[in-house]
C-alpha cells in the first residue's frame, strides 16, 4: 500500500482481532493487505450479485 492511501480506524472485538491476526500469519499477509483483499472480494461479489438482478 502506498503511504498516501487514506488511513481508516475502526473498532473490532478483541477475540475477532486475535483470530484475524492468526489467519493473516497463515496467509503470509499483513493485516492491511488481508483487509483490503476481503473488502475487494466483498465489493466484487456485491457487484456481481447486482449485475445478475
Amino acid at each position: 500500500m502506498a503511504r498516501q492511501d487514506p488511513q481508516v480506524n475502526f473498532r473490532i472485538p478483541e477475540e475477532t482481532l486475535e483470530r484475524f491476526k492468526i489467519e493473516t500469519v497463515k496467509d503470509r499477509r499483513t493485516q492491511t493487505a488481508q483487509l483490503v483483499l476481503i473488502i475487494e472480494e466483498w465489493l466484487e461479489a456485491r457487484a456481481n450479485k447486482e449485475a445478475k438482478a
